[in-house]
């Protein structure tokens, strides 16, 4: 029998990081299949909705540079389901890259709530 897990004494900011990291594995795996697959309109919906949940999660918590991150990878998936950009392999690399740094970003405003961002995060 599951136990069910109580999010009441959990932080925003900790909900947020659990958020980034269950959409972080739809995004690398998804990411990965696409090097695979002729025809992968099923993983481009999912890492289109994988980010949007991401960029809404940071916007309630105000982390404006994962925000940022999500909605630019966000626009690049729906570019790559409506054709007009193909995610080569050094566009799904670079695309990796930014799932990372979402995860790094994640972690680091959970472990230091009451940190500034600092605007040359280098996204």
């Amino acid at each position: 029998m599951l136990e069910e897990f109580d999010v009441s004494n959990l932080s925003l900011l900790d909900l947020f990081n659990m958020e980034v990291k269950a959409q972080v594995v739809v995004l690398n795996d998804c990411l990965l299949a696409l090097e695979t697959k002729p025809n992968p309109q099923e993983e481009l919906a999912a890492l289109m909705r994988a980010a949007h949940c991401i960029k809404g999660a940071a916007r309630i918590v105000q982390i404006d540079p994962a925000v940022n991150l999500a909605h630019v990878m966000e626009d690049c998936f729906v570019a790559a389901q409506e054709g007009k950009v193909t995610l080569t392999a050094d566009r799904i690399d670079v695309l990796l890259q930014g799932v990372d740094m979402l995860l790094r970003i994640a972690e680091t405003f959970t472990a230091n709530p009451n940190l500034q961002m600092l605007e040359n995060i280098g996204i």
